[in-house]
C-alpha cells in the first residue's frame, strides 16, 4: 500500500521500563514523544504465534475447544500456539497441530502474518494452512485440557451468526476458507 502525502510521524522512544515479565508475556511502559508532546505506551512483549486452518478436506476445519480464561468461557478456534524461543513459525505450527489434535499435515502452507492487537500488543500471528492431514495421538500441554471436532465450514458460520464463535483468529480463518470455495 502506498503512502499518502500527508504520512503519519512515527513517535520517539525516550525510555523503556520493564514492569512485569511473566512466562508467555512481558509488560513495559515506554515514554514517547508523538508532536511534540510526551505520552505512556503500554506494550505487551508476546514472542508470536503460529495458528493453524487445518482442513481435513476444502469443506470442514478441525477446531479445539478449550477453556480461556481471561474471556471467562470456553471457546472453539483453529489450534494455535506461542512460539518457543528461537523456534521457527513453521516448526512451532507443526508441533502445536500435533499436540492440539494429533494431526500432522502432509502439507503445510504459510499464508500471512497480522498482528493481533498492534495498538498494545507486539503478538504477531504467523497462519498456514494445513492439508492432508494424517490422524494420530494428541499431546496436550501439562494442565490443558483439550476437545477436538471436525466441523463443516456452514456449521462454523451458523456458530458465529449465533454468537458462539467469538475467537477473531478462528473467524479469520474462517473467511479465509470460505473464500476459497467462491
Amino acid at each position: 500500500m502506498q503512502n499518502s502525502q500527508a504520512d503519519v510521524a512515527r513517535e520517539e522512544t525516550l525510555t523503556t521500563s520493564r514492569v512485569y515479565e511473566g512466562r508467555v508475556i512481558n509488560l513495559r511502559l515506554d515514554q514517547v514523544v508523538v508532536g511534540g508532546v510526551q505520552r505512556t505506551r503500554e506494550v505487551v512483549e508476546h514472542p508470536g504465534a503460529a495458528v493453524i486452518i487445518a482442513q481435513p478436506d476444502p469443506e470442514h476445519m478441525v477446531l479445539v475447544r478449550q477453556w480461556r480464561h481471561a474471556a471467562g468461557q470456553r471457546m472453539w478456534e483453529v489450534p494455535a500456539g506461542t512460539l518457543d524461543p528461537g523456534e521457527a513459525a513453521l516448526t512451532a505450527a507443526a508441533r502445536e497441530l500435533r499436540e492440539e489434535t494429533g494431526y500432522t499435515a502432509g502439507q503445510m502452507v504459510p499464508l500471512f502474518a497480522g498482528y493481533s492487537a498492534p495498538g498494545f500488543s507486539a503478538e504477531l500471528l504467523h497462519f498456514f494452512h494445513a492439508t492432508k492431514l494424517v490422524a494420530g495421538p494428541s499431546a496436550p500441554d501439562e494442565g490443558e485440557e483439550l476437545l477436538m471436532q471436525i466441523f463443516s465450514l456452514g456449521e462454523m458460520q451458523e456458530a458465529l451468526s449465533r454468537g458462539e464463535l467469538p475467537d477473531a483468529k478462528t473467524q479469520l480463518a474462517l473467511f479465509w476458507a470460505l473464500s476459497r470455495l467462491s
